[in-house]
């Protein structure tokens, strides 16, 4: 199946969705000003989330998690892109979420550039490749260009962000069962989510201009 029909058959999926939740806001089933949720509004918003997905508390639908990364190709990367950029998600989950799409694009990148990607290959190691293959690997950068040591630096912090997501997302983030440290505000939180979306977007730029991907 090409990435195309894949990233289709979501946005058909997604539209599906999006009319069924639309109708229960519709009749009031959801998005009600109410201290508490009713049994069925858990249970939607439980099953939704197993599946990558989240309602905001007025019952609108956004992406929380890599689940469709994996499956939808560049179309999916860019709308997880902007849906993180305004991501109004609690720090952990849209911490989760910030790591879930990185690996997706340095997986994506790897793949366009016809290198199956290894089920033992960890975060690291699909990164380092990827940089590599995109040319960004700091100590290839040429020392005869004006700025070149800062443009080293830049290129080491956009690996320094990526590995500090991962880990903090291992450490405290979705998928473990806990909170944030009471240290990662969500002003914090988005800092990461932005600076983890703008390395994302650099590694797709390149891909594309280097490699008409």
């Amino acid at each position: 199946m090409s990435a195309f029909t894949r990233a289709s058959r979501l946005g058909g999926g997604r539209k599906l969705l999006d009319g069924l939740l639309s109708a229960l806001r519709h009749t009031g089933l959801l998005g009600r000003v109410s201290a508490e949720r009713s049994d069925d509004e858990v249970r939607l918003r439980a099953a939704l989330s197993r599946s990558g997905w989240m309602l905001t508390d007025d019952g609108q639908l956004t992406t929380v998690a890599g689940a469709d990364l994996e499956t939808g190709g560049r179309a999916a990367l860019d709308e997880t892109l902007g849906r993180l950029r305004g991501s109004g998600a609690d720090p952990a989950l849209a911490i989760g979420t910030a790591k879930d799409l990185l690996e997706a694009v340095a997986k994506f990148v790897l793949e366009e550039l016809g290198m199956p990607v290894p089920k033992a290959m960890d975060f690291n190691a699909i990164w380092y490749v990827a940089r590599e293959r995109l040319g960004i690997l700091p100590e290839k950068v040429d020392q005869s260009l004006s700025g070149y040591k800062q443009i080293r630096a830049i290129h080491q912090s956009s690996w320094t962000i990526a590995e500090n997501v991962n880990e903090l997302r291992n450490l405290q983030g979705t998928g473990h069962g806990r909170t944030l440290p009471t240290g990662v505000s969500e002003d914090l939180a988005l800092l990461v989510v932005r600076e983890a979306c703008s390395v994302a977007e650099y590694m797709l730029r390149l891909l594309e201009k280097e490699h008409g991907r």
